[in-house]
């Protein structure tokens, strides 16, 4: 008689959970429902995945293109003054006597006037509507004023004694001429701020 071998028991029990295995496998869940007990036997299944892309967080546009604006449109109105001031005589306020205003330079300095008011008006509405074509017009009636005023220098506007304080007229003009060029470009970056401005929203 052959004894029994201690494994046999073992080899059986293992037979019987393998013929019983479908009947005893635990059921897959996903696992987006949750997590299971670990005593229960249930097997999780499922991948986790990250949200994919990067959150955009959308802000207003910057106000500078809208205050710029504004400020260009009560430019323009103040250059509407340069028009009235061609109805009046000039008159030194040292003297009490009529400067001499030849009329090239008083059409001239009209002409300027009028495209100061209509040039800075415009942009100032271009600006209040975000429409990056405001600062060029801007920037381009400066010019305008500018070569315009030169014209009319030399055509004889009162320099309000500035050739008799230098003692030469040549040295007036330059003097003028390059505290213009250096006052028209200050105010030709002040106007272009809006397109330094980060999210400025012109189009």
């Amino acid at each position: 008689m052959e004894a029994s071998s201690p494994w046999d028991d073992l080899t059986e029990e293992s037979q019987q959970k393998t013929d019983d295995g479908e009947a005893f496998a635990p059921q897959p869940i996903s696992i987006s429902t949750g997590f299971a007990p670990m005593n229960q036997g249930t097997m999780l299944t499922g991948t986790a995945e990250m949200p994919t892309g990067q959150y955009i967080y959308l802000q207003p546009p910057s106000s500078a293109a809208k205050v710029m604006g504004i400020i260009l449109i009560l430019a323009g109105v103040l250059q509407s003054f340069g028009l009235v001031g061609l109805f009046f005589e000039p008159v030194d306020p040292l003297t009490g006597e009529v400067i001499a205003y030849p009329a090239a330079a008083k059409l001239l300095d009209g002409l300027s006037s009028l495209v100061g008011m209509v040039g800075f008006i415009l942009a100032g509405v271009f600006l209040t509507r975000y429409e990056k074509r405001g600062v060029w017009l801007g920037i381009g009636t400066l010019v305008a004023q500018f070569v315009l005023g030169v014209a009319s220098f030399a055509s004889g506007t009162p320099d309000a004694g500035l050739a008799d304080l230098v003692g030469d007229e040549g040295t007036a003009f330059a003097i003028w001429a390059g505290v213009s060029a250096f006052c028209n470009g200050i105010c030709a970056l002040i106007v272009a701020i809006p397109l330094m401005v980060s999210n400025n929203g012109l189009e």
